[in-house]
Formats: C-alpha cells, sequence, structure tokens
C-alpha cells in the first residue's frame, strides 16, 4: 500500500501541514498490518496553537482561553487487541488555562505500515468542548511510536455540533508536539475489562440504506434532502438492538470511529437527563416529588413573590410563570422569552433587557451567581403551570431543586448527576456519559447545568431510547416511575402547552415535561404526538412507543432549527412498525 497523506514524511518535525486531510487518512488502511510494538503509557501533549480556517476563532474568548490552542494535557492509553484505548473515558476538564477546550478522548487504533521504516502507527478520536457550552468539535489524531519514542501528534478538527459563542463552522489542525512518559501499570487491566464489557453491548450498526427496500427509497432519501442536509452530521434509529444510521458525514469525508464519538447535546439534554432525573428522583419517593416546590428546597431571593408556587413540574413544562419578554400570554409565543441572539443586543429596549439577562446568567460560573442571575428576572402576570415561556433558567431551576431534594433524602454528599449516572446510565451500559456543572471554587462539585451540557454516543443513545420505550424497565427492574414517563411518551395527542410553533404540515406543537411534542398523521390515519427531544443546532432524540428510537445530530444554524422536519425519521418509524 502507497499512502497518498500523512506519510512517514509528514511526521518530520517542523514540517508544515498545508490544510486539512481526508479523515480517511486516520483510519487503518487495508493492507496493513499488526501494530509492531505495544503502546502502555502517557503521551504528554504540549499545548500548541493550530491552523485554522476561521480567524474568528483566534484569540480569547468571553468564555475563557484561546481556541485556537490545543490543550497541554497528559493522556493515558493502553493497548488492547488492535486498539489504541484511553484509560480515562470522561471530560478531561480544561486541563490548559490558556486554552479554550476541555477534552474527551475514545478508542482509535494501532497498526504498522510497511513505509512507516519500523515504527508502528496510532489514531485516536477526540472532542473538543467548553465548560459552559455544550456543542461538540470532534477530531482525529496520529502519531508514530516504537517502544521508546513518540513523534509529533498530528490534529485535525473536522465536525461539530453547532457552537454558540463560537463561529458556525471550522476546522483546526496542524501539529502537537508530544513525549512519551510510563503509565501506571495497576489500573490497565480495569481499563481492559470495561473496554470488553463496552464491546460485547454494543449494537449491531448497519447503514440506513439497508432499510430502502423496506420502507421505500423516498422514505430514506428524504434523510438527504431539504433544510438541514448539509448541516447534518449523522441520524438514523434504532430497532431492535440495530442501529441504521447515515455516514457520519465531515468536511473531509466520513468520520472514521463513530462509535467513540460523544455528541454535545444542548437542549435535549433538558429531557434526555432532567427529565429522566426527576423519573428516577420519583422511582425513589413517588410521583409526587415532581410537585415540589422551588423555594421549599432552594433559598429564593427575588423581590417578588412569582417564586412561591412554582414547583418542579412547572419548571420542567416551561411553565414557571418567570420571565423578562414576551409579557402578553397572547398571542401563544413560547419563545418570546428565549432571546439569546446577538441581534438582540441592538433590539427594543425590553428585546435588550431580556437578551442581557439570560447572557449575565449563561456566563455567570457557579452555583450562587446562577441563582442570583435567576432571580433577577421578574415574574409575569400570570402565574406558574398557566403559559409556556422557553427558558433555560427553568430547567436550570429544576435540575438544582432535585439535587437539593436528593441532598435533603441521602445527605450532602449526594449528588443528582451521580444519582441518574450510577442508577440509571449504567444498569443499562452507558458508562461514559459525562455532563458540564456550574463551576465552583476549589474542589467544591457543581451542581448539573441540566438546561444543557450532556455528551452522548450513539450507542448510549440507543440504550437510552431503549430504556424509555421499555416503559422503564431494564432486566426486570424498574428504574424509572411509570406514570410520568409515560405522559411523556405515550403519543396521546391532548397533551402539554402549546407552543405557537407548528410543523411544515401548519399542526401546532406543545411541550410537556421537557419533551417537544410533534403532532404527526400515521401512515394508519391516526393523530398522534411524537415525543422529542430537541436541541440547539438540529440535536434530537425521539423515543417512541413502538419501540424504535431515532437520533439526529448536526450543526443548524438557528435559523433552520424550526424548518427541519423532525418527522423524517418518525415515518420510517410508522412504516417499519406501524405507530
Amino acid at each position: 500500500m502507497t499512502r497518498d497523506h500523512l506519510t512517514a514524511a509528514a511526521f518530520a518535525e517542523g514540517e508544515a501541514l498545508a490544510r486539512p486531510v481526508p479523515a480517511a487518512a486516520f483510519a487503518r488502511p487495508e493492507g496493513a498490518t499488526e501494530a509492531q510494538h505495544a503502546f502502555d503509557g502517557v503521551l504528554v501533549l504540549a499545548g500548541a496553537k493550530l491552523e485554522t480556517s476561521d480567524d474568528r476563532v483566534l484569540g480569547y474568548f468571553v468564555m475563557g482561553g484561546r481556541p485556537e490552542r490545543f490543550p497541554a494535557v497528559d493522556l493515558d492509553f493502553t493497548s488492547l487487541e488492535g486498539e489504541l484505548l484511553p484509560v480515562v473515558r470522561g471530560l478531561i476538564r480544561r486541563p490548559d488555562d490558556s486554552s479554550y477546550w476541555d477534552i474527551m478522548v475514545g478508542p482509535g487504533a494501532l497498526w504498522s505500515e510497511a513505509e512507516d521504516r519500523g515504527r508502528s502507527r496510532a489514531a485516536f478520536p477526540f472532542q473538543l468542548s467548553n465548560d459552559r457550552e455544550n456543542d461538540s468539535h470532534h477530531g482525529l489524531a496520529t502519531f508514530l511510536f516504537d517502544d521508546e519514542s513518540v513523534s509529533d501528534v498530528i490534529i485535525e478538527v473536522v465536525t461539530e455540533t453547532e457552537p454558540d459563542h463560537l463561529p458556525e463552522a471550522f476546522d483546526l489542525w496542524g501539529r502537537v508536539p508530544a513525549q512519551r512518559a510510563p503509565i501506571e501499570a495497576d489500573g490497565l487491566p480495569a481499563a481492559h475489562a470495561a473496554r470488553k464489557a463496552e464491546r460485547a453491548q454494543e449494537h449491531a450498526y448497519r447503514p440506513i440504506e439497508d432499510l430502502a427496500g423496506t420502507v421505500g427509497v423516498d422514505l430514506v432519501d428524504a434523510l438527504y434532502e431539504g433544510v438541514g442536509s448539509d448541516t447534518e452530521v449523522a441520524s438514523g434509529l434504532v430497532m431492535d438492538d440495530v442501529i441504521y444510521a447515515t455516514d457520519v458525514r465531515t468536511r473531509h469525508g466520513s468520520f472514521p470511529y463513530p462509535r467513540a464519538m460523544r455528541f454535545g447535546l444542548w437542549s435535549a439534554t433538558k429531557a434526555a437527563f432532567g427529565t429522566t432525573a426527576l423519573l428516577r428522583l420519583a422511582k425513589h419517593l413517588g410521583p409526587e416529588v415532581a410537585d415540589t416546590r422551588i423555594r421549599d428546597v432552594v433559598e429564593v431571593k427575588a423581590d417578588h413573590d412569582g417564586w412561591d408556587k412554582v414547583t418542579i413540574r412547572d419548571c420542567l413544562n416551561m411553565a414557571s410563570g418567570i420571565g423578562t419578554n414576551g409579557r402578553n400570554a397572547e398571542p401563544i409565543d413560547i419563545y418570546a422569552d428565549n432571546l439569546t441572539e446577538p441581534n438582540f443586543a441592538q433590539a427594543a429596549p425590553e428585546e435588550v433587557a431580556c437578551y442581557r439577562a439570560y447572557q449575565a446568567w449563561y456566563a455567570a460560573r457557579s452555583l450562587q451567581d446562577k441563582l442570583d442571575r435567576a432571580f433577577a428576572c421578574p415574574s409575569y402576570p400570570w402565574g406558574p403551570g398557566e403559559v409556556a415561556r422557553y427558558r433555560d433558567q427553568d430547567l436550570f431551576m429544576a435540575g438544582v431543586a432535585m439535587d437539593a431534594v436528593w441532598k435533603r433524602e441521602r445527605g450532602p454528599g449526594a449528588d443528582l448527576f451521580a444519582m441518574v449516572a450510577n442508577e440509571v446510565y449504567a444498569p443499562i451500559g452507558i458508562q461514559y456519559a459525562d455532563m458540564n456543572r456550574t463551576l465552583e471554587d476549589g474542589d467544591a462539585l457543581g451542581v448539573p447545568l441540566t438546561a444543557f451540557g450532556l455528551y452522548l454516543g450513539l450507542d448510549d443513545v440507543a440504550k437510552l431510547g431503549r430504556l424509555l420505550t421499555d416503559g422503564g424497565r431494564h432486566d426486570g427492574e424498574q428504574l424509572l416511575e411509570p406514570t410520568l414517563l409515560s405522559s411523556c411518551l405515550d403519543g396521546a395527542f391532548e397533551k402539554g402547552f402549546p407552543s405557537g410553533t407548528f410543523t411544515a404540515e401548519q399542526r401546532e406543537v406543545c411541550y410537556h415535561l421537557a419533551y417537544w411534542q410533534l403532532p404527526m398523521k400515521t401512515r394508519s390515519g391516526r393523530d398522534v404526538r411524537i415525543p422529542s427531544m430537541r436541541g440547539y443546532g438540529g440535536q434530537i432524540i425521539q423515543p417512541l412507543w413502538n419501540g424504535i428510537t431515532c437520533f439526529r445530530f448536526g450543526h443548524d444554524q438557528p435559523s433552520q432549527d424550526d424548518r427541519y422536519d423532525s418527522l423524517k425519521l418518525p415515518r420510517i418509524a410508522d412504516a417499519l412498525r406501524p405507530l
């Protein structure tokens, strides 16, 4: 075999990289042989400035650090049956204060090529993210090594879920100086065992085109057409423990390690974590925990009484009755208080005030700072449980209250995310879910942001979807409270708060317990609601009562969020197994 890209000469010290290369150059090619060397060690990466396709990412950003700087970080790796396996699989948080990024690393590959002059080759995928945002920037890394030395590491960042504070789409690439250090061997057997268990639980993985002969080519072709088709990273569905997915597309070809990707979900976190946390908490304490008043578990410091009757349920319904803009209940407009885009900084005075209130809350680091910003918002003329207004602050407050309830039940060391991770995610096989939290001084653990911040992979989505569509049961154990869960997923048409937003068929979407409820007429003529977790930039998870879970990840621009046809995959699911 002869390489066109990333030849051995490309790793020569100091040689410049003019542009990104095809993503396939980071995968083991046909004709390669098993690696001549094992890699059990620490890859010590120096911080390095990368090249970029967009000069707007250069410099220090408001959320802290420089986006063009790959972080200085030590990555522990071990070899396992042809894989380069990272020992730490969760978020490595701000390893380099000069860089904008957290980093998360997935399993890669080891192999040998004849032209590498006796050295072996390694590659691994990674995600970059920021501790106060929820976009995930997906990258690839590769290097040459032998028993003693390691080359520089060649880096590319080639796709992303939609950023908020950064430009919408950009590449990063370059060379990162590296060294190799010894690793503590004690933890390697556990890492090997965990990876083998993870492999055993992986779903079968097939191209979604395999379904074309069953459901009709037109339904599958529609996935590649219309609004969002050029900004989609991947979409598909899970049926009978098989993931049927489109190619995972980047600006430089198919991503070679799709199962290793952890996607930043943005507001799909609200249901994937927030509602799931309520369902697990309700399994412990009963469904009435949803009606816990915020003021009974959180010290409210607002200068009005609008919070007096607000419950966890109200916050998950986006119906707290708290808000800065859109003070008329009619016409219905769920987004009237969701003025988060920069164009609102130069709008009408009340819109500017709403934008500034949100950005101040968003940028606040600590729990107390975020609470102070949330309590600074006034209340609406109506009370809680009356009108839906989409506000990240409401879901954040639901998470704070649920965390407080759990601490009251189990002690001050209890943590809401740990409860969900240990009691829901881990039993169903989700091992490496992680999410962003408030940022506290010292070693204090922040509370989950809940409104956004969760990172899940394709297999994670499949496993969570299976739990939800199975009524919250796993291996005979009821993990989630069933009545509240059923109210989210049963497809009943009359449910939720009207949103004032509509599908392409001009049918109104509703909102219920952090799930968007999309109206759809099935092939049999039934009117149903499709429960949908939806996040900024086109992140969608749809667990359906017929046992199929649909998913989609992308980097849609904000103007396209509500124009994307979110019923494309449910139509396929309905054709496969009537809803």
